[in-house]
């Protein structure tokens, strides 16, 4: 991306404004807003309410129960305030106060505890009336109310809010002061130019931006807080057309239009690779094949994302793709997130090339252990040269020392982990590069469209002929010592077992289990059997010596931390345990269970949980036992979880939704993209774009959008 230096919009000045302009804001607060919020009155404008209380339900001093919110007026009739003592640790003062009209024979004392005596003296008078509001508790067979929220005149009845909003807070931080500076900042939000159509907002009645804001904020009524209301639904109406803009701007970046290719028909190839198979491809990859081909031979640039659950088959897919390449004459690369995974990648692509006579090429950082300068030196010169064709890497691939003689392809394994300026950033290496991304993270439909709305898609649902499904175990904690003795059999038959620690140390506040510790217990559990141990605080020395030692056998139990969450290829290894399953997100579940069943073998996994497991939590588990598509459980996942857990990584600078449920709000995102596509194809909409994308803060896509 260019070093383009972004210019807010005039019109949105104020809403980039800092917090320190608003009253009662000094360097303290201000340190601990930016921190926890943001900086400017857009990111506390955009700091949502978590739940909302309402205070005027048909609630009375006859009718009220333990812990409900009770908004009445009362008549004190007794003061007990008694002067503050130091030493004394609760410091009671007692309000007594009765109901009016029907209710003068009901009795409700208000309690503080502390030192606020002259506070409260300002506020109780005997004989005067106030409206109280806060939860009611039944004490002793008293009802009282501690610390009420609201204490207000009659004539002040209206200040107390008829539907509260309750923000998460943080330390420094309470409702009151939180609730005060957003209205502050509400008042301040300037006239903004409208960026939808007027036959959208009249279809669906949406008030302008300004009013949602505002209402998201004072709720009038119940329904204002439903995330279907008409507030809320135009504020995620935008922030969902923000999404698909900056989607289609990367893919315009991206596709370019082509040379037609003059790819070598006559050559066999790519026939002979996949007749050196010892499988044979499902139709599944035959048709993601061919979808690929097309997009490789057309004249637009290919932006394609290849989803696959685990075990599907996606790596042969890619290494078709990487030949035809080849075929071209041209080069290919095949990037990765960690160097686990490259090595791995280049030991499967070399061996299954060797039929070829293919060699292809292991690139990687400049500190990296097995490559000294000058071997480093001779890699990047044979790529500069075009000597080698097909070369695997991590980001070291988009170093500015490395120059390629002739780029046409980049395959992007475990998209999830990159973001969308390393995908643009490799496009830059070449010219008309064409694009395939690959993640074993099945992804519903409606995350697809927003994560990845700037590719094609294709899908892997169909696992290669021979391969077993695995047989998925949920058991407590308390059964470790027959989870052992099953293991040690499965060991002696010749099985490798991986064991997942969600921690590395233990913690005060946790009850895990640390990887450390289990690996202790292992090794003294099985004194004939070599256990080795990976996390992600070891040097990448230890790690490779501990993922060898395992895949060749001489380690028959890997103790491990998700880093083998992805990637991690070890067909001899048949059992998964999981440690603490419950809590683990059931994509990540069962993308840990795909690191097994990875053969023709009998694979098993199992689920270890707490005692005390929730009714829940136990039914998240039940899940993956009797479900193995991947598309399935991530739909569940989507909808206990949220969309982060699943994608890891922000994929448009943009994914971290502030108003869109993507369960509630999936349906409108064919009319967010429709929306963005029209907006775009119009000159005289660039600037509205430009303050929808300011706002929402997508520097990246208005890099795009001014040609940067």
């Amino acid at each position: 991306m260019s070093n383009l230096i972004i210019k807010r919009p005039k019109e949105i000045f104020e809403l980039f404004s800092s917090l320190r302009n608003l009253s009662g804001v000094g360097e303290k607060k201000l340190n601990l807003l930016e921190k926890k919020i943001g900086r400017y009155l857009i990111n506390l404008l955009f700091y949502l309410p978590h739940k909302s209380i309402n205070r005027f339900q048909n609630v009375s001093l006859k009718t009220v129960n333990h812990g409900d919110i009770l908004t009445c007026e009362v008549e004190v009739i007794e003061i007990d305030i008694p002067p503050f003592n130091f030493r004394k640790k609760n410091n009671l003062s007692r309000i007594i106060t009765f109901g009016l009209n029907d209710e003068k024979n009901v009795r409700l004392d208000i309690v503080y505890f502390g030192p606020n005596t002259q506070y409260l003296k300002n506020i109780y008078k005997v004989g005067s009336k106030v409206f109280v509001s806060g939860k009611f508790e039944n004490f002793n067979g008293l009802g009282q109310i501690s610390h009420p929220d609201f204490v207000v005149k009659e004539n002040e009845k209206k200040s107390i809010p008829l539907i509260q909003p309750i923000y998460p807070l943080f330390f420094g931080i309470n409702q009151k002061f939180i609730s005060k500076i957003i209205n502050e900042g509400i008042k301040k939000i300037p006239i903004i130019p409208e960026w939808l159509r007027k036959d959208i907002i009249i279809k669906y009645q949406f008030p302008n931006w300004q009013t949602c804001i505002s209402r998201i904020h004072n709720p009038e009524n119940n329904d204002d807080t439903n995330l279907n209301s008409v507030f809320r639904k135009r504020l995620a109406l935008d922030e969902l057309i923000a999404n698909q803009i900056s989607m289609l701007l990367i893919k315009n970046k991206i596709s370019k239009i082509n040379e037609v290719k003059h790819i070598d028909k006559s050559s066999k190839l790519i026939e002979n690779f996949c007749s050196n198979l010892p499988f044979e491809l499902t139709t599944n990859q035959k048709k993601v094949i061919s979808e690929i081909s097309e997009d490789i031979y057309n004249t637009k640039t290919m932006v394609r994302m290849l989803q696959g659950d685990v075990g599907s088959g996606k790596t042969v897919v890619a290494i078709i793709c990487m030949l035809n390449a080849i075929l071209d004459g041209s080069q290919a690369v095949l990037m990765v997130p960690t160097e686990i995974l490259a090595i791995q990648h280049f030991h499967t692509i070399k061996n299954l090339l060797k039929p070829l006579n293919i060699e292809p090429t292991l690139l990687l950082g400049e500190n990296r252990s097995v490559h000294d300068n000058k071997t480093r030196s001779k890699i990047i010169k044979q790529i500069a040269d075009g000597e080698t064709k097909i070369i695997i890497g991590t980001h070291a691939l988009i170093s500015k020392k490395v120059t390629y003689y002739n780029l046409s392809l980049a395959v992007i394994d475990e998209q999830h982990r990159f973001g969308v300026k390393q995908r643009v950033e490799i496009t830059e290496k070449g010219n008309n590069v064409n694009v395939l991304v690959m993640t074993a993270t099945p992804i519903p439909r409606s995350l697809a469209l927003t994560a990845y709305g700037d590719m094609d898609i294709s899908i892997l649902n169909e696992k290669p002929i021979g391969r077993k499904s695995i047989n998925t175990y949920v058991l407590s904690q308390t059964k470790i010592a027959d989870v052992l003795s099953s293991i040690e059999r499965a060991i002696k038959d010749g099985a490798l077992v991986y064991w997942v620690c969600p921690l590395i140390e233990d913690s005060e506040n946790s009850d895990l289990i640390a990887v450390n510790e289990r690996f202790n217990f292992l090794k003294s559990n099985f004194k004939d059997i070599n256990v080795s141990l990976i996390h992600g605080r070891q040097n990448q020395l230890e790690r490779e010596t501990s993922m060898n030692e395992f895949k060749s056998g001489k380690s028959k139990i890997l103790v491990a931390t998700t880093v083998i969450e992805v990637g991690v290829d070890i067909p001899e290894a048949t059992i998964m345990v999981i440690e603490c399953a419950e809590r683990f997100g059931l994509a990540q579940i069962h993308q840990l269970r795909g690191r097994v069943g990875r053969s023709n073998k009998e694979s098993s996994c199992i689920l270890l949980y707490n005692s005390n497991l929730s009714s829940i939590a136990h039914s998240r588990l039940k899940i993956l036992k009797e479900n193995d598509d991947g598309f399935k459980i991530s739909e569940h996942d989507l909808e206990l979880r949220g969309p982060g857990e699943i994608l890891g990584s922000k994929q448009s600078g943009n994914f971290e939704f502030k108003f869109v449920d993507l369960h509630v709000h999936s349906q409108m995102i064919p009319l967010a993209r429709e929306e963005a596509q029209k907006m775009l194809k119009n000159e005289s909409d660039k600037e509205k774009i430009n303050i929808l994308l300011s706002i929402f803060e997508n520097n990246d896509a208005i890099k795009l959008l001014k040609g940067g």
